[in-house]
């Protein structure tokens, strides 16, 4: 996961998702945000996004071994401290914030 674009109050983010198992999945992409209070996904493409308090889930479909899939999404909040994630997960994989 990369931060394209980021300031105080939010930031765009790009992730690339890609199946290095031996079987067709679909993925899963979790990305906290520890103490982050009035946080607001305001967009996601080519995922589904959701959202439940400070934590953001996102899904895709079927990925093939060895195929990568990319998705991007956008969040802003309000009141003091920059909106950053503090980390990421995936189901069956590694995931790191840069």
């Amino acid at each position: 996961m990369s931060l394209g674009a980021s300031w105080e109050q939010g930031y765009v983010a790009a992730v690339r998702v890609q199946n290095t198992g031996n079987a067709a999945g679909s993925w899963n992409v979790t990305v906290g945000h520890s103490g982050q209070s009035n946080l607001r996904l305001l967009g996601t493409w080519n995922a589904r996004g959701s959202q439940s308090g400070d934590t953001l889930t996102f899904t895709g479909g079927q990925l093939a071994p060895g195929a990568s899939a990319t998705f991007g999404y956008q969040v802003s909040k309000s009141g003091r401290g920059n909106a950053r994630p503090s980390g990421c997960s995936v189901v069956g994989g590694k995931c790191a914030v840069s």
